[in-house]
């Protein structure tokens, strides 16, 4: 593996746990009262989902950091997936600390 890519998944490391570790207690809460319905999906989950699939997206792009544009291994749509993981990774971060302040509130 080369250190671009070594390093290209090391910041997908790091954007995987940075929500984790500034919010453990929420998303403790928010996993123990898990159920089942489309308000809890969309008030309580969609900020986590949203960081999810932000770093998806972001998966692509750190398998093909450091590859020329011919291999086999560089996504057509490179700059897209890069794009779209950002946006998503954005949302989610500011879903979550609004939820973070609710929960706060809550508590």
């Amino acid at each position: 593996m080369s250190m671009v890519r070594a390093a290209a998944f090391g910041w997908l490391a790091g954007l995987a746990i940075l929500p984790v570790l500034l919010w453990h207690r929420v998303l403790g809460d928010i996993f123990g009262s898990f159920h089942w319905s489309a308000n809890y999906v969309v008030s309580e989950l969609s900020p986590w989902l949203l960081l999810l699939g932000g770093i998806a997206f972001m998966l692509p792009v750190a398998v093909s950091a450091g590859t020329h544009p011919d291999s086999r291994l560089y996504p057509r749509g490179r700059r897209v997936y890069a794009a779209w993981g950002t946006v998503l990774y954005l949302l989610g971060i500011v879903l979550a600390v609004e939820v973070a302040q609710v929960w706060r509130l809550a508590h």
